[in-house]
């Protein structure tokens, strides 16, 4: 959300920049897709409105070599990090292809978590975070291409049960008082453990899927792994809505952001 030089604006009441004119340039972005019920929401919605063409591809399957995109992007899943699957060894795979071609990486939660991995930090199972709470952000945010004018704390959609370490040499971007939340890794990665993709609907979908498990459309292992811990569906739907005009304008940002990175 940082602006070009000469060309910075008013920030609005989330103290953010405005958008900037969309860049003509195609940019092309493989995504790497964990669950069939967790696709990139709010954020795959901001990269197509900068200007993106989204590849999803499931890690079920083999994946391309990301030498023939701008950026990639690894999203959630219920696999856990450590584990030992093919689904999980290709969504690594493609992180590391892309840290060694120097193409830009965005990774959420699992996404996240294999990337922090990647560049040399650890994932450890941590205290279950689920629903809507606050991160803090670090003033380090305040510059950063994705996250630039966050407010200082604002609430988040969590799902997580590990979380990762910050890589060596990176910086934190957001946190909470369970762990890390984002990091920017150098200046074309970033690893978050929160989840700013998530939309209302997707939500919405998750507490009837708690309410009756024949309901919602996701995947039942989702809704079972919120059920389990005796989250309240009501709270969540409540949660959603109170924090849809900032995770709106965030995700946008993120987006947004990562998309110029690409094109740069």
């Amino acid at each position: 959300m940082m602006a070009h030089a000469g060309a910075r604006g008013k920030r609005d009441a989330f103290g953010m920049l405005p958008a900037m004119a969309v860049d003509s340039r195609p940019v092309r972005i493989l995504v790497v897709q964990n669950d069939v019920d967790k696709g990139a929401g709010r954020i795959g919605d901001a990269l197509e409105a900068a200007g993106a063409e989204l590849d999803v591809r499931m890690a079920d399957d083999e994946l391309p070599s990301v030498a023939g995109y701008d950026g990639l992007v690894v999203l959630p899943g219920l696999n856990d990090p450590v584990d030992d699957l093919p689904p999980v060894h290709r969504a690594r795979a493609a992180i590391e292809e892309a840290l060694g071609l120097g193409r830009p990486v965005l990774g959420v939660c699992l996404g996240g978590q294999l990337l922090a991995q990647a560049l040399g930090g650890e994932a450890y199972a941590c205290a279950v975070e689920q629903g809507y709470h606050d991160v803090r952000a670090s003033p380090a945010a305040q510059d950063d291409p994705l996250l630039a004018g966050v407010p200082a704390a604002y609430p988040s959609f969590h799902a997580h049960a590990w979380a990762f370490t910050p890589p060596p040499g990176s910086t934190v971007l957001l946190e909470n008082d369970v762990s890390v939340q984002a990091v920017r890794c150098g200046e074309r990665a970033w690893a978050f453990q929160c989840h700013p993709e998530a939309p209302i609907a997707w939500v919405d979908a998750l507490a009837r899927g708690i309410r009756d498990p024949a309901d919602g459309g996701l995947l039942p292992q989702t809704s079972a792994f919120f059920a389990r811990h005796g989250v309240d569906p009501d709270r969540l739907e409540a949660d959603a809505r109170a924090a849809d005009a900032s995770a709106a304008r965030i995700a946008e940002g993120i987006g947004r952001g990562f998309v110029r990175v690409c094109r740069g």
